[in-house]
């Protein structure tokens, strides 16, 4: 009897040091688990850091390299200078200057009132820590903006990382990169339509109304996303099972929301107040394009005379074409941002393009290429395919060294 009781006991104790060992493995397969996951993410985060970096260092690099073989002065301030070319001179007067009163004696009609003043701002408050030439500072800036919007364009992305690489290529060392790293609006304006969207995926509406105002006051057209704002919220309504009709009532009992959508034009508005209060013309942005030959006119006929425009000698695009293509390639990407249930975006694109459409074609590269929405959605398109990826990639490096020479020989088609 007590040897049956000697077995059961031992039974016992085997099977609990069984259960223990399994336990113990058990705690062994999670922690290891956690320490993967934990390096994985340590690694994509250090990725996401680094690739946007790497481009920023390649894209002066091949820049430079695009600006000795046309300069003799090696310093980076000349370099810096020479890419600083058409309406960034505009952006110099004013951060250096501000804006002058009207009217001025013996001086032309055209004045500094069409260019936006948040980033000139920017670059007169970081001058007062850094006391360096203008140009040098904005440039930095300019690279730090497009490094940041980078940044937060990944997590838009969805950890597509070859299409976050062409992204950041594009932005940092490809064709168009001299518009994100010199004294342009393009940098910031990215940047913040990256908050503003990114904050619209994560339902933070007060973050994408603060954002919105900040882009209102960087570009007339950066007052328009607030209708993306707007289809939003309509989106998470629907969502949420309720009818369109009662959407009114929902926005109304949230006083968040319409926080949000109030103050998202508050940098245009601050901007009319400032002009009224100093020129006597709140307008005066909109008022003193004609001075700059932008007068309102038929979209579809400035498109048909840009395509039009062709070359009278050899085979490639005459300026005016380029502009008409890109309006064009910008309008069907606009489309298809809709087609795949970005609306708010689609709309937001299609708007910053239509506008300064209908005065003429006039730098419509560089604002078609200043739509992050846009620029992610090719980039996304482009990297279906490995191959054509890296035939992308390597396209973009090597054109970044022609188009700025292209840029600094004064080439219309990229102003």
């Amino acid at each position: 009897m007590a040897k049956g009781r000697t077995n059961n006991l031992a039974t016992v104790i085997k099977g609990t040091g069984h259960a223990s060992s399994l336990t113990d493995q058990g705690k062994h397969f999670e922690i290891s688990h956690d320490r993967r996951s934990i390096d994985k993410r340590l690694l994509e985060a250090s990725a996401v850091v680094a690739v946007p970096l790497l481009f920023a260092i390649s894209g002066i690099a091949i820049r430079y390299a695009a600006f000795a073989s046309v300069s003799a002065e090696p310093d980076f301030e000349s370099y810096a200078r020479a890419l600083c070319r058409w309406d960034c001179h505009w952006y110099v007067d004013i951060s250096e200057l501000g804006y002058e009163s009207f009217p001025i004696p013996n001086q032309s009609n055209v004045g500094r009132w069409g260019f936006f003043p948040l980033y000139p701002m920017l670059v007169a408050g970081i001058r007062t820590v850094f006391p360096f030439p203008t140009i040098l500072v904005a440039s930095i800036t300019s690279i730090a903006c497009s490094y940041a919007a980078c940044l937060v364009a990944w997590p838009l992305f969805g950890k597509n990382m070859l299409a976050y690489v062409l992204y950041c290529a594009f932005l940092l060392s490809g064709p168009f990169s001299f518009h994100f790293t010199t004294f342009l609006t393009e940098s910031l304006f990215v940047l913040l339509t990256s908050c503003v969207f990114l904050a619209l995926k994560r339902s933070n509406y007060l973050v994408a109304g603060v954002s919105s105002a900040l882009l209102s006051a960087t570009r007339l057209v950066g007052v328009l996303v607030v209708f993306a704002t707007a289809i939003q919220m309509f989106q998470q309504h629907r969502g949420q099972g309720n009818t369109a009709l009662s959407f009114p009532r929902w926005l109304l009992s949230r006083p968040d929301l319409l926080v949000a959508i109030l103050i998202s034009p508050a940098g245009l508005f601050a901007y009319i107040l400032f002009l009224y209060v100093t020129v006597g013309d709140g307008f005066a942005f909109l008022h003193v394009q004609r001075a700059f030959g932008r007068v309102a006119g038929n979209p579809l006929l400035f498109l048909w005379d840009g395509l039009s425009a062709v070359p009278t000698t050899g085979w490639l695009p005459t300026a005016p074409q380029w502009s008409a293509l890109a309006a064009l390639t910008g309008l069907a990407l606009s489309v298809v941002l809709a087609v795949r249930g970005q609306y708010g975006a689609g709309l937001f694109c299609a708007v910053c393009i239509i506008l300064p459409l209908i005065t003429n074609l006039a730098s419509m590269v560089r604002y078609v290429i200043g739509l992050a929405p846009l620029i992610m959605l090719m980039a996304i398109l482009l990297s279906a395919s490995k191959l054509i990826w890296l035939a992308i990639l390597v396209l973009f490096l090597g054109a970044c060294y022609f188009m700025t020479m292209a840029w600094i020989g004064g080439y219309l088609a990229l102003v």
